[in-house]
């Protein structure tokens, strides 16, 4: 069960790094910040945090369980275990060391951005003793 599990887990990821690169093939992205968006779609944890268990619960909160469907919930229950323990702290490990070497920060593109968001402009010059 869980060979197949992991198995399975392999392929999603790939297939996910796939449709992920293909996704922002033509967006202005550099190839290192398509390859920083292939890494940071590979931990996913929600879904299967939020959705592993409801198998399970519904078979054992029929009125007469049934031994293959509740061995169904069991594995699914397991799956989504498994995916979040091999996707999640690896995943994260990986967009943290790769961000820095993978994306550049453009102090002067995110200034006008910053301005409007915020409402002050980075450039200009304070008076710390005015404060």
């Amino acid at each position: 069960m869980v060979g197949y599990g992991l198995v399975c887990l392999v392929a999603g990821i790939a297939l996910r790094c796939l449709v992920a690169y293909g996704s922002v093939t033509c967006s202005k992205l550099n190839f290192k910040e398509k390859l920083f968006v292939c890494a940071s779609w590979t931990p996913k944890a929600t879904v299967q945090a939020a959705i592993g268990s409801i198998a399970l619960d519904t078979v054992m909160k029929s009125d007469v369980p049934d031994k293959d469907e509740e061995y169904y919930g069991i594995v699914i229950l397991s799956i989504a275990v498994l995916a979040i323990i091999v996707t999640s702290p690896p995943g994260a490990a990986l967009i943290t060391a790769l961000g820095p070497k993978l994306l550049d920060h453009k102090d002067d593109e995110t200034k006008p951005l910053k301005k409007e968001l915020t409402g002050i402009d980075s450039t200009e010059k304070t008076d710390d003793n005015n404060v």
